[in-house]
């Protein structure tokens, strides 16, 4: 419980935080959310008053009040009283303060106040955030479409919203938008977009940002580099990008491991290795169940690990046919060594 709460306060200094100013990490998109940014996601209802013929004094006081919502709500974040928490990020949101929007979307994501999360009704909250101008909860609404949690999945929608949240200075949302031009999901596969949304990720303190400039940098010649001036990580991603499913898989491993060098990330090893899986290569469904297993870098998913564990099983990857009994009688694996249940 601790960590969340200190979750939620790091989450709402980011939100208020200013981005420094960089050329270089300026992402050439739209910064402001469009009407067809949100169409797909109801809206909330509320009792706002039309703040655009309001006195301003009116307008002034009702500002005060919603950001006088939010600091309360903020304190009893930090007392773990969650309950009213909420009734007052309510409040601030329909006040008009977005990062109240983006408080309320983010208790109900996480089930803070009934355990139980309510991500349909958490995506609501994020968008309205996010028209309000809130990076971070346009990020987080990303996300959400990306990964079809409390909306149907949208790669292209989540494409644009992390567009606009690196463009607002989210350090997250530019390593997603770069690995989508880098690997034309939601998008046209674009190199050099890819390097300019890395760059920007980088330069807002993403470290997997930098790590992926880096290797981006050193590989974007492809055809002009010799193979002894590649290391591992390079030549796999090479290799992956030009269609190799083992070397897909192999990229996969090294994330998940973090072996070689690579920036261990259990989200990217999940891409990487979803996509050797599909294209038929066994032993990375088998690292995909255990995944799956354990919900690292993706959502848990029981069914889906005992699936991949069975297929990989029934095409001879003996350590996927033990998987696939563990599941069955234990009800999950021995994640305690994690790193020891991936194969190459």
């Amino acid at each position: 419980m601790k960590k969340m709460i200190i979750c939620i306060i790091c989450v709402f200094g980011i939100a208020y935080a200013e981005p420094e100013n960089s050329t270089d990490a300026t992402i050439k998109q739209e910064s402001s959310p469009s009407n067809n940014v949100v169409q797909n996601t109801d809206p909330i209802n509320t009792d706002s008053q039309n703040t655009a013929s309001m006195p301003y004094d009116d307008f002034t006081a009702m500002m005060q009040n919603a950001n006088a919502s939010l600091n309360s709500a903020m304190a009893f974040a930090k007392m773990g009283d969650y309950g009213k928490a909420l009734e007052l990020f309510t409040q601030a949101c329909r006040g008009g303060n977005a990062a109240g929007c983006f408080g309320s979307g983010l208790i109900y994501m996480y089930g803070m106040t009934t355990g139980v999360p309510e991500p349909d009704t958490a995506v609501k909250f994020y968008a309205q955030a996010c028209a309000g101008g809130d990076n971070v909860a346009c990020a987080n609404l990303a996300l959400a479409y990306d990964n079809g949690e409390g909306v149907k999945q949208d790669k292209a929608q989540a494409h644009e919203l992390y567009a606009i949240a690196c463009a607002g200075g989210d350090g997250l949302a530019c390593t997603n938008l770069g690995w989508m031009y880098a690997n034309g999901v939601g998008t046209n596969k674009d190199y050099a977009k890819a390097m300019e949304a890395y760059r920007a990720a980088c330069t807002f303190g993403n470290d997997l940002g930098c790590y992926n400039l880096g290797l981006m940098t050193n590989t974007y010649n492809v055809y002009g580099m010799t193979k002894d001036k590649m290391g591992i990580v390079e030549m796999n991603y090479v290799a992956c990008e030009q269609g190799d499913i083992v070397a897909c898989g192999n990229l996969g491993y090294l994330y998940a491991t973090g072996q070689e060098g690579a920036a261990q990330s259990y989200f990217y090893a999940a891409k990487y290795f979803t996509t050797a899986c599909d294209g038929g290569y066994m032993q990375s469904c088998n690292n995909l169940g255990v995944l799956y297993d354990g919900g690292f870098g993706v959502k848990q998913n029981k069914a889906r690990a005992i699936e991949l564990f069975g297929l990989a099983c029934e095409y001879g990857i003996q350590g996927a046919c033990t998987n696939y009994s563990l599941m069955l009688d234990r009800g999950g694996l021995n994640n305690g060594g994690l790193n020891s249940l991936f194969g190459m």
